[in-house]
């Protein structure tokens, strides 16, 4: 119990102290490091606690069933000094001499040490249960250490990015010199201009050398130059000297005052980090301030759509417009077009709308072919559908951490197989998909019987018997993925579906869940290696859900293989051969979490209200 008592002590306080560094947003690069540098030293410390505690509950155990063993023992002795004390009052009746007194001693002690024993149960079952929950806390601790951990590195890449913009949009002055020859068409002024020019153009290179050489990570931003535009401005300047020197050529000496100029976007391009770090300042549809060229969004443009496939879906702005060919009316700015259709690689393009624009859009087969019936759904009974399912094809991937972000789970990784085609669903299993099952069987869940799910409060995790996949402690629509139930609930729900529709349903596989998600790419994400922006539904992922609650199933774009939801939003149940895992991280839980490799270690009767689950079907 002291342990326990420390332990949630340092949580606490570690917890509390990086969500405040947090929410003041205030501390330097190298404080945030120093700060993850304690956090992930108190996490290793922490898994050896975690495993400590676990080997205790195992004793425990272990002392119980020696309790209980040893039960029957007293039970058979007590039996038998009651056969003989009645023997001995049997007796005594004919008999007044004999002595019943030891027999009665006997019983006395037997019943005495078969109380105590049960005794011994009864408080031990209470131990045993004590440490089990100790242990089920510390386990969900341990996570959301290693959510705060990842979500000081996404302060730390703010900070960089905010370090890198202060260092470079800096104000200094120069002195340089420029000697030039005359032309003899020039007259002495348009040579003295020119050649302050020079010496302008001259003070500009030297002093964004100078920048980029007094960055603190000058040497990657030096890497990355070339794909960004910095450039500096010149304030002002004033002559120190100029006139002919005695070979004739005319010379010039300036100081020139100058400031460093770097848009937000491009600092994180010289930094080599995802965009979102730099969105602070726009939104997705807006142009930044300050753009060359404006365009007046009350003006309405013509957009014409077309492409070389039939049945794809057109959407604009994250809603979608139906199928090509297409024409609309849109407001004259940015706008970002995609075109999607099972089997064929997607079309995305930004465009900046100020007249009429035409898009052709070539979208090329993808090198897989889905199976005949491209989307399934079982009917399971009168007018109840099971969930809409999309036929993942049979093939070999490389699972695991393919790009180096990964955690020490996701290594070595590997190549599998998935040898037959399956049906997936294609979202998470929803609020009212879970509810037919309810109304149908009158299940009753684990959070409900026992009181146990769990929520994130202030990072620390918290165990609540009033929340429930009915009341998950945040607003929620039978739209929503059904969230507060274990593995064991959810494998009960693809039982039924199971016995509903006559078709094998489960839970997928770790491998299973990694190929779907992946849909072919070998990258942190579907779409890429960056989380990007507004995208997916995670910890700062700059969405109206983003830490608030769960979104609608399918409120973002599916992969090229028709799932929704892969990445955040919530976690999902999958299975391995140790155990079961969760997958694709939650809406409060760092981007870093959401990759398509990562996975969290949990025991199949824990439940949150940011885990959900999806199902397989077998062909």
């Amino acid at each position: 119990m002291m342990r326990l008592a420390r332990l949630a002590l340092v949580m606490a306080s570690t917890l509390t102290f990086a969500s405040t560094a947090l929410a003041q947003q205030e501390m330097t690069v190298e404080e945030i490091a120093n700060q993850i540098s304690t956090l992930e030293s108190d996490f290793e410390n922490f898994s050896g606690t975690v495993n400590t505690l676990q080997q205790e509950e195992r004793e425990l155990r272990e002392k119980l069933q020696n309790l209980r063993e040893r039960n029957s023992e007293l039970e058979t002795k007590r039996e038998s000094a009651l056969a003989e004390m009645n023997d001995r009052y049997q007796r005594l009746v004919e008999d007044p001499t004999i002595d019943i007194a030891g027999a009665q001693e006997a019983y006395k002690q037997a019943v005495m040490a078969h109380q105590q024993n049960k005794a011994d149960i009864k408080q031990q079952v209470s131990l045993v249960s004590e440490k089990a929950r100790e242990v089920e806390e510390a386990r969900v601790s341990k996570h959301s250490l290693i959510n705060e951990i990842e979500t000081l590195k996404e302060q730390r890449n703010l900070a960089r990015v905010d370090r890198l913009e202060n260092e470079f949009n800096r104000t200094g002055e120069l002195e340089v010199s420029q000697s030039i020859s005359c032309d003899r068409q020039e007259t002495l002024g348009q040579c003295e201009n020119r050649g302050k020019l020079m010496a302008k153009q001259k003070a500009s290179k030297q002093y964004l050398d100078t920048i980029l050489d007094g960055l603190s990570e000058a040497s990657l931003a030096r890497e990355n130059i070339e794909k960004a535009s910095p450039n500096v401005q010149i304030l002002g300047s004033k002559t120190i000297s100029n006139g002919f020197s005695g070979a004739g050529n005319y010379g010039v000496k300036l100081a020139v005052e100058l400031r460093g100029q770097l848009p937000q976007s491009q600092a994180c391009t010289l930094l080599n980090v995802d965009m979102r770090y730099c969105a602070s300042e726009q939104r997705p549809g807006e142009l930044q301030a300050g753009d060359e060229e404006t365009v007046d969004s009350s003006v309405m443009h013509p957009l014409t759509i077309r492409s070389n496939v039939y049945d794809d879906e057109v959407v604009i702005d994250g809603v979608s417009y139906g199928s090509t060919p297409l024409e609309v009316m849109l407001p004259g700015g940015e706008h970002q077009i995609e075109i999607l259709k099972y089997g064929y690689s997607a079309y995305a393009e930004k465009i900046l709308l100020k007249d009429a624009t035409a898009i052709r859009a070539e979208l090329e087969k993808s090198d897989y072919s889905f199976t005949r019936g491209e989307k399934i759904q079982d009917i399971l009974y009168r007018d109840v559908r099971g969930p809409e399912l999309v036929v993942v094809p049979a093939g070999k991937f490389k699972m695991g951490d393919l790009v180096g972000n990964g955690l020490p789970n996701e290594r070595p990784a590997e190549t599998r197989e998935i040898p037959t085609a399956l049906g997936i669903s294609d979202t998470e299993i929803t609020v009212e998909q879970f509810g037919n099952f309810v109304e149908d069987t009158a299940y009753v869940t684990e959070a409900e019987k026992n009181g146990t799910c769990a929520s994130l409060s202030n990072g620390r995790p918290q165990f609540n018997e009033k929340l429930s996949w009915k009341n998950p402690g945040f607003k929620q629509s039978e739209s929503s993925p059904v969230v507060c139930v274990s593995y064991n609930d959810a494998q009960a729900y693809a039982e039924w579906l199971t016995q509903k529709s006559g078709f094998k349903y489960s839970i997928p596989t770790e491998a299973e869940w990694e190929y779907a998600a992946r849909a072919g790419s070998e990258t942190d994400f579907w779409w890429g290696n960056d989380v990007g922006y507004g995208k997916a539904n995670c910890r700062n992922c700059g969405t109206d859900w983003s830490n608030t609650r769960p979104a609608p199933v399918a409120s973002f774009h599916r992969n090229p293989w028709g799932l929704y939801d892969t990445v955040g939003n919530v976690w999902e149940w999958a299975e391995t051969d140790e155990g079961v895992v969760v997958k694709g991280g939650a809406w409060n839980f760092t981007p870093s979490l959401a990759r398509v490799s990562t996975k969290m270690e949990l025991p199949s009767d824990f439940n949150s209200n940011y885990i959900g689950f999806r199902v397989v079907r077998a062909q």
